[in-house]
Formats: C-alpha cells, structure tokens, sequence
C-alpha cells in the first residue's frame, strides 16, 4: 500500500456505502461500542448525527474510500510533567 493513498479526513454523507461495507460487518463491530449498522438509513443517521458534527471524528480512507474511522474524546486525565 502507498502510504499517500491513506488519509484521514472529515466524514461525508457520499460515505454512506462505504460505511455500511465495514460498520455492518459483525466481525468488524463485535469489539466496539456501538451496534452493527444494517441498513443504509441507519449509516446516513450515524454519519449525519455522530461523525459529521463531532470534531474529532475522521473517515480512515485509502484512495478516498472509507474504510474505517478514529474518534477522539476530550476525557480527564493525569497530567505527566
């Protein structure tokens, strides 16, 4: 693989099939946090209100194409000096 073909970048409502091919694998999902995603509504619904409004939500792409996601939450911790 090019790593000039793998980025990171804002979701998009185009990623709508994309999503569905790895967030409605049940292998993919049985790790996470969330449920499987079994239809194309439920993936705009998720890409609309979770990944598109939070700021830290980026799409994994190779060439463009979703293939996965990363989301950071701001959370409490100890500070190393």
């Amino acid at each position: 693989m090019d790593s000039e073909s793998l980025t990171l970048r804002p979701f998009r409502v185009s990623d709508v099939d994309d999503l569905i091919l790895w967030a409605g694998d049940e292998q993919v999902t049985r790790t996470i946090r969330w449920k499987t995603i079994t239809s194309k509504e439920e993936a705009l619904t998720f890409i609309k209100e979770v990944c598109i409004p939070h700021p830290f939500c980026r799409s994994i792409c190779i060439d463009d194409r979703s293939i996965g996601f990363v989301y950071v939450i701001r959370g409490v911790g100890r500070r190393q000096t």
